[in-house]
């Protein structure tokens, strides 16, 4: 199986400017990266406010910003953190997830990440829901890919320590239900892992 290369914008911190994530981008290209997912932190929008429409500057930046990667040659995404909609994937919560994927799509992605890192795990039934609200973007968005990354996105124990002991069976459960088209951001034993091995 091939290697495919590609970064997400995903840190916490000052995000890039405009302009740096267009270099990155170029530079990227250059050494053979294949996509570039933008959700940095910082951005209410896709997080704590993701409810909200970004501003009409910000969102006209992203326009232009996906234009230029797929004029690279590259896949563009975003990355959406639906913040503490698997306490309530209802109605409202259904509604307004199902308005923001499609307000994404009009960016112009390729590809379309929903990131649960983050984000408290003490929620019943968390992979049955988690699933839910991804097959839900999967089927309302126009992305060729659609990814997630799980709320324990590693082995290491600090996430539990941080945001609630994860559930028993929660990544087997998770593989379970997932569509086995959806891509899953898996850091290995570690947050930040020192290398990546094959196992």
């Amino acid at each position: 199986m091939a290697v495919e290369l590609g970064v997400i914008e995903g840190y916490f911190g000052k995000p890039w400017s405009h302009g740096d994530r267009k270099h990155v981008m170029t530079r990227l290209r250059d050494i053979g990266y294949s996509w570039f997912h933008y959700a940095p932190k910082a951005d209410a929008f896709l997080r704590r406010r993701w409810r909200e429409p970004h501003p009409s500057d910000v969102l006209a930046e992203l326009v232009e910003l996906s234009a230029y990667c797929r004029g690279l040659g590259m896949r563009f995404g975003m990355g959406l953190s639906p913040y503490e909609l698997c306490r309530d994937f209802s109605g409202p919560g259904r509604a307004d997830f199902i308005a923001k994927v499609r307000a994404l799509d009009d960016t112009g992605i390729d590809e379309l990440a929903i990131l649960f890192d983050d984000t408290r795990g003490d929620v019943p039934d968390l992979a049955a829901r988690e699933a839910d609200i991804v097959h839900t973007a999967q089927a309302n968005t126009c992305a060729s890919r659609v990814l997630m990354c799980p709320t324990y996105y590693s082995d290491d124990r600090m996430l539990d320590v941080v945001f609630g002991e994860r559930p028993a069976g929660y990544l087997d459960e998770l593989g379970r239900r997932l569509d086995p088209r959806v891509g899953v951001y898996w850091t290995g034993e570690e947050i930040c892992a020192r290398e990546v091995g094959v196992g």
